[in-house]
């Protein structure tokens, strides 16, 4: 079976090209991890089941014994209450007590009468008769009044009479043979000498066995007549061993008689007979020699009702479940596999694909490999190649002293403007010129999942590296690029005497070119401020702040990604600046309320006001201001201003540059922190109006403690304090109740000497239910335990 699941699931794996070690090993052990706990579940729901069922039939046979007591128990006390009936009846004791009759066929005829009657009123009896020493006859009803020497039963009355039990159950050597049992009364009831008569009924065992249940015998205990001890004595006594034997009858022994002896001569028979106990079950050996099930039950009367199943039909009887449980184990198996291997060729074929897309671009390059993990490991070698490659050409393409020249320019380093021109002079830079800078900064660069924080240099070095090219591919511009301050510069200089307005169409042309080639190639936003237009090389740093401020109109301007100071500060207009307090509360509100929502809509329209006033410094501190009403709210609302400080937030909203980074900070930042900071406070607060209830409890716990009460207390609805309470402490409300009051009542129990009436009443409850109460929790009496602890 495991070769064939092994040679199916290689086929059915990967491609022949394409083989994966690791994909069948994927396989293998998902196979594994799923087969064994299957087949630990499958053994332990066969092994429940199996115990189940038995169970199921033990319990199914000792409702069988039971009714099957219940019906001979009614057959056989009938049978015996009509011989008593029959025997103490005047007929028959005025018969000893004073003598034969004057008229004796008169007197016949009423006994035959009497014995028809009893005969005909129960249909296990076969046949009635009475037997008097004093006629020597035998009255009956088949025979009517016969001779005893011409009665067919004559050696089985014979003896009866040895035998000195006042009646009995017997197997007698003559009625056997037909298939009785017999029940003899010696005559006359109430006597102490000599039996001077006998009434027997002769009952007919295959009525009783089918009325009982199939297989059933009945064996007298004290012995039992068979063809090797005829001539020994006649079983006696009340005592019986009725025994249903399951298949009984499908034995090479078919008589009942060798079969009765059988069944009383195994030692599982004689453990039943010697047993003291009155009911019990257990396995021994069966008639077949194999293990057999005894069950047995014993009754006030003497007789033993017992019960037998060999194990092989209980094993029968339990196949189903094996071929149930071998299915069910199959079928999930199956299916496990299935699964297994679907979701893991799922789960493989991104690193199937990627795998197969690295071999396609390193055709020639990187050697292909059998092993996934081979492979993976020879890309990431040729990587580290190409990034030490990579780090020497940065190495060499450092910045040139005409570029630090350039740097201590736009960082107005140079404070003797004729250093300043010695090194222009030097570096081959026009001192007399039209000079403009241009400012590039990536936007949301923290979103882009491409990059990491600290890769804003490598970031700048990509704008500055397509600021070139752009700047290469326009021979009507010249000019410097570099990267500076994680952003990229262009220091452009024109020619003397040409007019601003061509200058500045070439050089928005330029920035939007710029910034279309990074949105189309890298997918990276960037927006470029341009200042002004200065005449000489000196007048640099002062243009490179005109860019910088311009990137700052980001805050209002986000959908201009090309920002010119001027035009910036020409078309400003001056307004008047309002706060939006109203918009500010809405929002601190709907954060008290866990509003995040609301909250972020406020924001939106409260960005929306700020944006309006078209003021850099006036949105900027806006901001500030919120962010410090936020956590003035953030303290009243129980959180920890260490916390707070811990997330350097004013650090944060520092770096923000744009009305949109401001928003999304507030938003997936700010907002989810004040959230957790809330519900950190609130959980604090809830902990502590917990322990004043607990507390308040405890101090009152001899009055009446409600809910209601401890909600009023608090300030809390009793719903709400319940789920409170519940989940701070892990007990309901009512059962910390009663165990305070239960540690009060053992206080007093062993501090005091009242009774426990007055400490049930002490403490609200009755003695009852004190007493209820305490053994359910402590497992004893309040008495008892006062008497262990004092």
């Amino acid at each position: 079976m495991v070769n064939w699941m092994r040679t199916r699931l290689r086929h059915l794996g990967a491609k022949p090209a394409q083989g994966g070690k690791y994909l069948y090993r994927l396989i293998w052990l998902g196979c594994i991890s799923v087969c064994i706990p299957i087949i630990l579940a499958c053994a332990v729901y066969y092994q429940f089941s199996m115990n189940r069922v038995n169970q199921e039939i033990i319990n199914q046979s000792q409702a069988s014994l039971v009714s099957m007591k219940d019906r001979a128990e009614r057959i056989l006390q009938g049978i015996e209450q009509q011989s008593l009936q029959l025997a103490i009846d005047p007929i028959v004791s005025d018969f000893f007590t004073k003598g034969p009759m004057d008229n004796t066929l008169v007197w016949h005829q009423q006994l035959l009468d009497r014995i028809a009657l009893l005969k005909n009123s129960n249909g296990f009896i076969d046949e009635i008769y009475f037997y008097n020493t004093a006629e020597d006859l035998v009255l009956s009803n088949r025979y009517g009044a016969i001779a005893k020497e011409s009665y067919k039963y004559k050696n089985d009355i014979d003896r009866l009479l040895a035998n000195v039990q006042l009646s009995q159950w017997a197997y007698m050597p003559i009625s056997q043979k037909d298939g009785f049992i017999t029940f003899a009364r010696m005559l006359p009831v109430v006597s102490g000498g000599k039996p001077q008569g006998i009434l027997a009924f002769e009952i007919e065992m295959s009525a009783v066995s089918n009325f009982l249940q199939t297989d059933t015998l009945i064996l007298p205990t004290a012995g039992l007549v068979t063809k090797s001890n005829v001539s020994d004595q006649s079983s006696q006594g009340q005592d019986l061993l009725i025994t249903n034997y399951q298949k009984l009858f499908d034995t090479k022994t078919s008589e009942r008689a060798e079969l009765s002896s059988m069944l009383l001569s195994l030692p599982a028979i004689q453990q039943i007979r010697a047993s003291d106990k009155g009911t019990d079950n257990f396995y021994a050996q069966g008639l077949d020699g194999e293990k057999a099930h005894f069950l047995y039950m014993k009754n006030v009367f003497g007789r033993t009702y017992i019960t037998v199943i060999s194990e092989q039909q209980i094993t029968n009887q339990l196949n189903w479940i094996r071929g149930m449980t071998l299915l069910i184990l199959f079928f999930f198996i199956v299916l496990g596999v299935l699964l297994t291997y679907f979701n893991t060729k799922r789960a493989y074929n991104p690193i199937e694909q990627l795998i197969n897309h690295s071999k396609g671009l390193n055709v020639g390059r990187i050697p292909s490999k059998e092993n996934e993990f081979d492979y993976i490991k020879a890309c990431l070698d040729f990587l580290n190649q190409e990034t030490e490659k990579l780090g020497s050409y940065m190495e060499k393409i450092e910045p040139t002293l005409r570029e630090k020249c350039l740097q201590q320019l736009l960082g107005g380093d140079y404070v003797r403007q004729e250093a300043l021109v010695e090194d222009c002079e030097a570096y081959g830079i026009p001192v007399r010129a039209t000079y403009v800078v241009l400012v590039a900064e990536a936007e949301n660069i923290t979103k882009d999942t491409r990059f990491l924080p600290e890769e804003k240099g490598v970031i700048a070095f990509v704008i500055a590296n397509v600021m070139q090219e752009m700047l290469q591919m326009d021979s009507a511009l010249r000019g410097y690029v570099m990267p500076y301050q994680g952003r990229g510069v262009v220091l452009m200089h024109f020619a003397q005497g040409k007019e601003q307005s061509a200058l500045l169409q070439q050089t928005l042309k330029y920035a939007q070119s710029v910034c279309a080639s990074l949105k189309n190639v890298l997918k990276i936003d960037v927006s470029v401020g341009i200042g002004r237009y200065y005449a000489h090389v000196a007048d640099v740093p002062v243009s490179y702040k005109e860019a910088d401020t311009a990137l700052q109109y980001r805050m209002y301007k986000e959908t201009d990604h090309v920002l010119f100071i001027e035009d910036l500060e020409h078309t400003k207009k001056p307004l008047p600046l309002r706060y939006p307090k109203q918009l500010e509360q809405s929002i601190l509100n709907t954060l008290e309320a866990g509003e995040m929502e609301s909250a972020a809509r406020y924001l939106s329209e409260f960005a929306d006001v700020l944006r309006e006033s078209e003021s850099y410094v006036f949105i900027y501190q806006s901001y500030h201001m919120l962010l410090s009403s936020i956590i003035t709210s953030l303290e009243k609302q129980g959180g920890s201003l260490l916390d707070i400080l811990e997330h350097n937030v004013f650090g944060q909203l520092k770096n923000k540059t744009t009305s949109k980074d401001i928003y999304d900070w507030f938003v997936e930042t700010l907002f989810p922190l004040y959230q957790w900071l809330t519900e950190s406070g609130r959980t604090a607060s809830s902990q502590s109006v917990i322990q004043l209830i607990c507390k308040h409890i405890k101090e009152n716990s001899t009055s009446d403690v409600s809910l209601v009460q401890c909600a009023d207390m608090v300030g809390m609805s009793a719903s709400y304090l319940s789920r409170l309470f519940k989940k701070e402490t892990g007990m309901n409300f009512l059962d910390y109740v009663v165990e305070c009051k239960l540690e009060e009542a053992k206080k007093l129990l062993t501090e005091t000497d009242q009774s426990v009436s007055e400490i049930a009443t002490a403490i609200g409850y009755s003695e009852r239910n004190l007493n209820r109460i305490f053994q359910r929790l402590t497992q004893t009496s309040p008495s008892v335990f006062r008497s262990k602890h004092r």
